[in-house]
Order: structure tokens, then sequence, then C-alpha cells
């Protein structure tokens, strides 16, 4: 996980430098449109924030406080991006303009499993999927070894994803099945789902790709 830097002057610089990175690079990092949308708004509220917090003839108790309330979803959004980088895409330039550090310790770094979940989902509710997942290499219900849970993406309607930024993030579970709703007005949409295994240092590779359609 990233370093933010303590001083506020230096975050200030961190903040609009990051997001550019970011937004350069949004494609290969795999940033979903909606976390790259709420990484653009909270800059630009911290942008209007922290000059008014910082400036004697316009600093009150107010706008202090909000300024941190700011700081404290910047760099949220950040971590949640952060969190969901594959580490296998990090390059040094990566590492060093964002301040992430490599994952390590004398504990080690657990292996991501060599397999992926394999999705299926019943779509017979109404208005209702239940989701289910077998590991691809044992053919198990269960979370193979080194596998905290199972991460979930989706896209309700329009047409097939093609990449991470597709998609939002549904979930992550640690068993299986999970029953997700929708509402009334989703009904007769596709949805398209990806799962991957992920643990505290890594994340996996996808699985096949599955849909159900929304029941009314």
């Amino acid at each position: 996980m990233a370093f933010f830097a303590k001083k506020e002057s230096l975050l200030n610089i961190y903040f609009a430098v990051a997001v550019a990175y970011i937004l350069t690079n949004i494609t290969r990092l795999g940033v979903s449109l909606a976390n790259k949308a709420t990484m653009i708004a909270e800059l630009a509220n911290w942008n209007n924030l922290y000059p008014l917090a910082t400036t004697a003839a316009t600093s009150t108790a107010a706008n202090v406080k909000d300024k941190n309330i700011s700081k404290g979803k910047m760099k949220a959004i950040l971590r949640l991006i952060f969190g969901d980088f594959l580490t296998s895409v990090l390059t040094s330039t990566d590492r060093i303009t964002l301040n992430i550090p490599v994952v390590g310790g004398v504990h080690g770094i657990m292996a991501i499993p060599n397999s992926e979940p394999e999705g299926s989902v019943d779509d017979s509710y109404r208005l209702a999927h239940k989701i289910s997942y077998l590991d691809s290499v044992s053919g198990k219900k269960g979370k193979p070894h080194g596998a905290t849970g199972c991460e979930i993406w989706h896209k309700i309607g329009g047409v097939a994803p093609v990449s991470i930024g597709d998609l939002t993030f549904l979930d992550t579970i640690t068993k299986s099945p999970l029953m997700i709703s929708f509402e009334g007005t989703q009904a007769g949409l596709k949805v398209w789902y990806w799962m991957r295994w992920i643990n505290k240092s890594a994340k996996g590779n996808w699985g096949t790709e599955f849909n159900g359609t929304i029941l009314p």
C-alpha cells in the first residue's frame, strides 16, 4: 500500500501527481470507471477546499473541517484503486511515482493460487441472481490454498465488457453461493460477471466470463 506524506503541502502535490499518472495509465492499471469517476470528483473537491483552508484570508474552522474530510476521502479512493492493482503489472516507475513499496517482511508474500474461480449464475429467481463458483484446478467449491476470497465484478446491461474498466466491483466473498438482488427497472437486462482469487498481497487471473438475465 502507498505511503502518504504527513505534510499537507507535499500531500497536495502527491494527490495531483498520482491522479494525473493514474489517468494516463488507467487502462494498463485496470482502474474501474466507477473508481475513476470518484477519484476525479474527490480531487476536484480537494483542489477547492485545500486553498480555502490554508489561506489566512479564507481559513475558517468549517473550511478546515471540510478540508480534513476531503483529505480522508482522497486517501480512501486512492487506497481502493491501489488495492485493485495487479502486482504483475506494476513497474518500478509506477511504484516510485505512486509511492507504493514492494510488499515483503519476515513472513514473505503468500502466493496467489495458480487457478481461477469458474463462476456460474442461476438466473431463475425473480429480480435476483445466485452466483456460485468452483476452483478450476480442484473442481471444489472451497477456496484453494493461498486465496483469502473471491472478488466479483459485474456489468449490467449494454454490450459485453472487454476490460475491467467496463465493470463495477460487486463484492468479495469467502463462501459460495452469493445472492444478488436487482431493481424492478433492471428486469430483462443481461448481467456479465468476472471473478478472480485474491489474497492480501496479490490478485489472481480472471476466470471465464459468465452471464445471466434478470428475470422480471
